[in-house]
Order: structure tokens, then C-alpha cells, then sequence
């Protein structure tokens, strides 16, 4: 009852901001509402399934993005990808370099901080190597300063006209529900090999695959849906304050928005010499390299009315490579220590 009853407030505070007209707010007064409760009654809600549920649904959310995306619009994107693993190299190494040397963070802190991945791949992380508190409030700043910055950096309002579209048929429905049962089937494989967040990404790879089969024409997530994954994982987040005093938040929050500033200026600064190189829009460019959060950058995009497949497409890239890297990594570390 307890974790419902934060839920429930922590609903009725992003229902607040969003009214206002505050970007996100459902996302961002969850958040608020949930280390307000967190630090002061030191409980945290527990949403045992939520995790998985936040992946299906903005996996599927973003594959149904993909519906204009062929062969002919990747092999364009080709060189475009190649300066997006520069960058990624570029970002993690600076970012990184300056929270071991510069604020003194131990080496698996400074790499899990610096993890430019999805939130719901960066909780399989924190969960799984048991990180500090303050790497969270790294991630925070991330999505806070990404979500402002692309707010403002785009004119207009993000549209919240809903799509007119027939009623569910049995059908569709059937293909949707299967759709979800494919990914966590898969993920569940995946979750063997060690990858991280693994039903986001096959989600994603299902949803898109299915809408090229012309499987799923038509079919739009409901609302309800993506309103529910933003407070789940609002209140997810806001959880990891617990035990997080205010003078700690103050000395990191400072610490955060450093690293997170580099990591935003290195995708600036290759996102101006591609643009050049490319003939491309350099805003586009500047989204489709940011350290993480696609479902903010995908909906901004969208209502901007900027090219969303090129900038998604290079999103799911990163989402791929940096997904499956953990992976890779213990193959190894246990093939190594098998020898």
C-alpha cells in the first residue's frame, strides 16, 4: 500500500508539471515527488516488474518510429555512424579521465557514470555491480540537462495531438501481444549472456521489424502506456536517493554536471565538423550524438519536426554496441579465467 500511495502522489505531482507546461513533467515530478518522500521517510517504492515494463513499452514506442527507415536511407547514415563511435570514444574517455583525475571517483564508478545508455540499462548496471549512490545522480544530471537543452534548442511545442485510428482489432491485438512475448522471450536469452536491459533492445529490433512487414500499420502505443513507463521510472529513479544527504547531492550535483557538461560539448563539437563534412544539419547531428536519452531526444525530435529515422537510427546503434559491450567483456574476463 505504501508503494502504491507514492506512486499516487508522485502521479499527482507530474500530472502538475505536465498541465504547467513543464517539458516531461510527468517524468521529472515523479522524480521530484519520489526523493522528496525517499529523504524524508526513507522509503522507497518498489515496482518489482516496472523495469521491464519501462523497456517493452519505450522499446515498442521507438520501433514503430522506424517505419520510413530502409536500406537506402542506411547506407547514407554510414559515414554519419562512424563519426558517432568516435565520438562515443571521445566522450567516455574525456568524461571519465576527469571524474578519476579530477574528482578523485575509483575507476568502476568513473565508467558507470560516464555509460551513455539508456536509464533502464544504466539501473541493470547499478543494480548488478551495487555502485554508489552518487553515480545515479550522474545520470539525473544527464537526463535533466539533456531534457532542458533540447527543449529550448527546438522551437514549438512537442505535439500532443492523438493519432485517430480504429478500434484495436483482435488481429492487431494478437500481433502486439505477440509482439511483447517475442520481446522478453528474447531478452530473457539475452539476459544469460549478461547484456544489460536486454527487452528495451529487442523491443526496439522486434517493433521495427514488424512494422516493415507491414504487421503492425496503423498501430499506435496508447497514452496511458508511455504516461505509466515515465512515472515508473520517475519514481525508479527518485528511489536511488535514499541515503542521499543534501550536502552529498550538492558536492556531486557540481561533480555531474561537469562530466555530463564534456561529454554534451564533445558531441557539439563533432557534431559542427560533421555537419560540415556531411553537408548535415548540425542540430540534428548534435541530437543524434547526445550521451543517452532517447525517449527525450525521439519525442522533442518528433514534435520539432527534425529527420527522427537518421537521429534514432543513430541512437539505436549506440544502444546496441553499448548494450552488448558489457557482455563481450565478461565472455572474456571468463574465457581468461577458464584458461
Amino acid at each position: 500500500m505504501k508503494s502504491i500511495l507514492c506512486l499516487l502522489i508522485a502521479a499527482a505531482l507530474g500530472a502538475a508539471l505536465q498541465s504547467s507546461g513543464v517539458p516531461h513533467g510527468l517524468l521529472l515530478g515523479s522524480i521530484l515527488a519520489t526523493s522528496l518522500i525517499v529523504s524524508q521517510t526513507g522509503f522507497a517504492p518498489t515496482t518489482p516488474y516496472g523495469l521491464g515494463y519501462i523497456q517493452v513499452t519505450l522499446g515498442i514506442a521507438t520501433g514503430l518510429m522506424f517505419e520510413a527507415w530502409d536500406s537506402a536511407t542506411a547506407a547514407t547514415m554510414l559515414p554519419s555512424l562512424g563519426v558517432l563511435l568516435l565520438c562515443l570514444m571521445a566522450q567516455i574517455a574525456l568524461a571519465g579521465w576527469w571524474l578519476t583525475r579530477g574528482a578523485g571517483w575509483n575507476r568502476t564508478d568513473a565508467l558507470l557514470a560516464v555509460y551513455p545508455g539508456a536509464l533502464a540499462a544504466v539501473f541493470d548496471l547499478l543494480e548488478s555491480h551495487q555502485a554508489s549512490s552518487k553515480v545515479i545522480i550522474v545520470h539525473l544530471m544527464r537526463l535533466l540537462l539533456i531534457t532542458v537543452l533540447v527543449s529550448l534548442c527546438i522551437p514549438g511545442q512537442v505535439s500532443d495531438a492523438v493519432v485517430d485510428s480504429a478500434p484495436l482489432s483482435t488481429g492487431m491485438a494478437l500481433t502486439a501481444l505477440s509482439v511483447i512475448f517475442l520481446s522478453v522471450l528474447l531478452g530473457r536469452l539475452l539476459l544469460v549472456v549478461g547484456v544489460p536491459a536486454p527487452f528495451m533492445l529487442t523491443a526496439i529490433i522486434i517493433t521495427a521489424v514488424f512494422v516493415k512487414a507491414g504487421w503492425l500499420h496503423g498501430f499506435h502505443m496508447p497514452d496511458w502506456s508511455l504516461n505509466l513507463a515515465a512515472l515508473i521510472l520517475g519514481a525508479r529513479i527518485g528511489s536511488r536517493f535514499q541515503g542521499i544527504g543534501l550536502g552529498e547531492l550538492a558536492r556531486h550535483g557540481r561533480t555531474a554536471l561537469m562530466s555530463v557538461g564534456l561529454m554534451l560539448v564533445v558531441a557539439a563539437a563533432f557534431a559542427g565538423v560533421a555537419g560540415r563534412w556531411l553537408g548535415s544539419d548540425s542540430l540534428t547531428l548534435w541530437l543524434a550524438y547526445m550521451p543517452g536519452a532517447i525517449e527525450t531526444i525521439a519525442i522533442v525530435a518528433f514534435g520539432g519536426g527534425l529527420n527522427v529515422v537518421f537521429i534514432l537510427t543513430h541512437h539505436l546503434s549506440r544502444m546496441v554496441l553499448l548494450h552488448f559491450a558489457p557482455a563481450l567483456v565478461v565472455q572474456v574476463r571468463r574465457g581468461r579465467e577458464g584458461v
